[in-house]
């Protein structure tokens, strides 16, 4: 998957095309994501752990084959040739991309004093060409409005 910009400069602040799905722990957030990445041609995922990624990475495994998927986690990579899609921990995400699909997963963790730093990064810069997905607490819902001007909620 080619990681080169796909835009001169970041969209930064732009919720055009982006989709934030929030509710409760357990409601199907990162199921929904995997079936949409795999919808599209191309997608990186990226989730707040390491042993949830290896989860998900064998998940996508299952539905696309081992060679069309890349691990990226800062302890482990595994990167076939021409792999299309991605699952990184938000930390190893790529900064920029050309993937037609991406997600975010647990996005309140925005909120967190050590690692949020780098969720705020991704969620205000990185977007796929055709979707964007941000996952996570309900408790985000107005605080993703107020910089993604144009975004989309689904509770």
């Amino acid at each position: 998957m080619n990681v080169q910009p796909k835009h001169p400069q970041p969209l930064i602040l732009s919720g055009r095309d982006v989709t934030a799905v929030l509710g409760p722990t357990n409601t199907g957030k990162t199921h929904l994501a995997i079936e949409r990445m795999v919808a599209h041609e191309s997608g990186v995922i990226g989730l707040p752990l390491r042993l949830l990624a290896r989860e998900v990475y064998a998940r996508v495994c299952e539905k696309v084959g081992v060679h069309k998927v890349a691990l990226i986690t800062g302890e482990e990579k595994i990167q076939p040739a021409g792999a299309r899609y991605s699952v990184c921990t938000v930390e190893a995400m790529p900064r920029e991309t050309d993937a037609a699909f991406v997600a975010i997963d647990e996005v309140q963790l925005a909120g967190d004093l050590e690692r949020g730093h780098i969720f705020t990064d991704r969620i205000l810069h990185l977007r796929g060409r055709q979707e964007t997905l941000l996952l996570g607490a309900a408790t985000m819902h107005g605080i993703l409005q107020r910089p993604l001007k144009g975004i989309s909620v689904v509770t």
